[in-house]
């Protein structure tokens, strides 16, 4: 029996890559934080890129295998040796395989939470990212023709790390670089936004530091995610 890509050996929780995502809607509100709270997210390889991160909340109707979920999070704009990119610091998802899945192939900060999001007629989308009883984000957009810069946040670079079984190390620390590829644009709406935080024990919001809202957008699109990049390794210890 050839070994399993991933638990249990019958039923998998998650399917092989490539996963194609079809008619995204995400909506991204771009905020200018304290680059001392900002940094406070990364990891020691990573350096902070300017002060602005996005914060973004995500419909997702077709993930291939991965079905229909919502998700949301934090992405702080880094450079990697001479590489400037984004680090997914904070990130929700409302399925379990599309959680796993992010953890343990790519090493996205995956957590469970309900994300429920709502979009009017009017172009406006008002969304939640709830974990555990507690509104950690909120955000209300309404479209509009402002103009901003955004961020260099493509390629994500990312930490995935699980810890060894005796607990004496981390058994597996990898700096992982991700790349989407067939991205097709459908539509790109700027706007304006409002983006409340809260913090609970285990998701420390508030603590971005969030100074201003610069510039808030909703687009929709189509994307192809297959295997990232090992980029560094380091030992267990």
């Amino acid at each position: 029996m050839a070994r399993p890509y991933t638990l249990p050996v019958v039923g998998p929780l998650f399917e092989p890559l490539p996963y194609r995502y079809r008619n995204v809607r995400k909506v991204s509100v771009f905020c200018a934080c304290d680059p001392e709270a900002l940094a406070r997210f990364l990891p020691d390889e990573f350096a902070l890129v300017g002060d602005v991160c996005e914060i973004f909340a995500m419909e997702t109707p077709d993930a291939g295998p991965l079905g229909r979920y919502n998700e949301g999070g934090v992405v702080i704009p880094v450079k990697y040796g001479d590489e400037v990119g984004g680090h997914v610091a904070l990130e929700y998802v409302e399925t379990d395989d599309s959680l796993a899945a992010g953890r343990e192939i790519w090493g996205y900060p995956k957590k469970l939470a309900e994300v429920p999001i709502s979009f009017g007629e009017d172009g406006s989308v008002e969304a939640v990212i709830r974990r555990r009883g507690v509104d950690i984000v909120a955000i209300d957009f309404q479209p509009g023709d402002a103009a901003f810069e955004k961020p260099v946040l493509q390629p994500r670079y990312q930490i995935k790390t699980f810890p060894s079984a005796d607990g004496s190390s981390a058994g597996t620390y990898e700096v992982i670089r991700n790349e989407v590829t067939g991205f097709v644009l459908h539509g790109r709406q700027p706007g304006k936004a409002t983006v409340r935080l809260a913090s609970s024990r285990q998701d420390p919001l508030a603590e971005l530091g969030m100074r201003a809202v610069v510039g808030a957008e909703l687009s929709t699109y189509d994307f192809d995610l297959g295997y990232g990049e090992i980029v560094s390794t380091r030992g267990a210890g």
